[in-house]
């Protein structure tokens, strides 16, 4: 495939990471899986590691070097010119880095004026407006990502304990989370959740028994997860008053905890509503977000982006590291 000029594009969270090999008119010629990518939470060295393994097919598929490299990262904000020194250097290619926020605008609303807002792992809200951009939350699980999957694991562990100590009135909550953790007490179970569950990729599962459990009826995940969509709510309204829309926005609702919990996206999509705004969900992926913004980088204008078609292959293989 050397005969034309390859990219790559790169999707890197805290759970997982993808990369895409297209071209400069947006073919795309395969995609592969790999380990995660929080710069933040791995530091440099896991960092380095991780994204060379997961390069390593895309870069035999390109003949051994990449034209570019389109990046999101999570965790990045905070270190964006050291990752693209790092990544440059290491690479020896054009690095164009973006955050994994820029890359889900870019996806769901291709440079429009609009709010996006994604549940995924972590949480945010970002929004652009007459060129001028503004986010909400996004701050990481420690001190921020409410209404992410993380936050919805840990306020369901948080409840059933509060159950069991007779602090709240749960019903099923304990019984469900103990068939799931596969434990017969709350103090097996939560020797479990200490050792396998510490991670925030893995509470994050957690979020998927809320959304079981409300569905079913359980008035404490409904808890959970209606107050999972005020906070995602909130963080939309502050976007708005920060860009000052004149006329209520389109927002658009994304991540894997929202697109896969239809409670969650029903009750956030009521609240959103309620406020005149129109609520879409969206399952373009970042890495189609990666290609726009490299697409926007060569010129292309909003309605020439709205046009373009970025579909996204299976993957051809999961990268593992050692």
């Amino acid at each position: 495939m050397r005969e034309k000029e390859l990219l790559v594009a790169v999707d890197g969270g805290g759970s997982g990471s993808r990369a895409l090999v297209f071209d400069a008119e947006a073919r795309v010629y395969a995609s592969f899986e790999g380990p995660p990518l929080n710069y933040a939470t791995l530091g440099r060295e896991g960092f380095l590691r991780n994204i060379k393994a997961l390069l390593k097919p895309a870069l035999e598929l390109c003949g051994g070097r990449a034209a570019g490299y389109v990046l999101s990262l999570a965790g990045v904000s905070a270190f964006m010119g050291e990752v693209e020194k790092l990544l440059e250097s290491e690479l020896g290619a054009r690095v164009w880095l973006l955050t994994d926020i820029e890359a889900v605008y870019m996806a769901a609303a291709r440079g429009n004026d609009a709010i996006v807002v994604s549940s995924g792992t972590g949480s945010f809200a970002y929004g652009r407006r007459k060129g001028r951009c503004a986010r909400a939350g996004g701050w990481g699980y420690i001190f921020g990502d409410e209404g992410s999957a993380y936050w919805i694991g840990r306020e369901l562990v948080r409840r059933a304990l509060a159950c069991y100590d007779g602090r709240e009135e749960c019903g099923e909550l304990v019984n469900l989370l103990l068939q799931r953790l596969g434990a017969s007490t709350v103090e097996e179970a939560v020797g479990k959740l200490y050792r396998e569950y510490a991670a925030p990729n893995r509470t994050a599962e957690l979020a998927k028994l809320a959304c079981e459990a409300a569905t079913l009826g359980c008035e404490a995940a409904v808890r959970v997860i209606e107050g999972a969509a005020r906070e995602l709510e909130r963080m939309v309204s502050a976007v708005e008053r920060k860009l000052g829309f004149e006329e209520p926005p389109t927002v658009h609702g994304t991540g894997g905890a929202l697109l896969g919990c239809r409670p969650l996206a029903e009750a956030l999509g009521k609240l959103v509503e309620a406020k005149g705004r129109v609520f879409r969900l969206s399952e373009a992926p970042a890495l189609a977000g990666c290609v726009l913004h490299y697409l926007s980088l060569r010129g292309l204008e909003v309605e020439e982006l709205e046009r373009v078609n970025v579909e996204i292959p299976a993957p051809l293989q999961r990268v593992e590291t050692s």
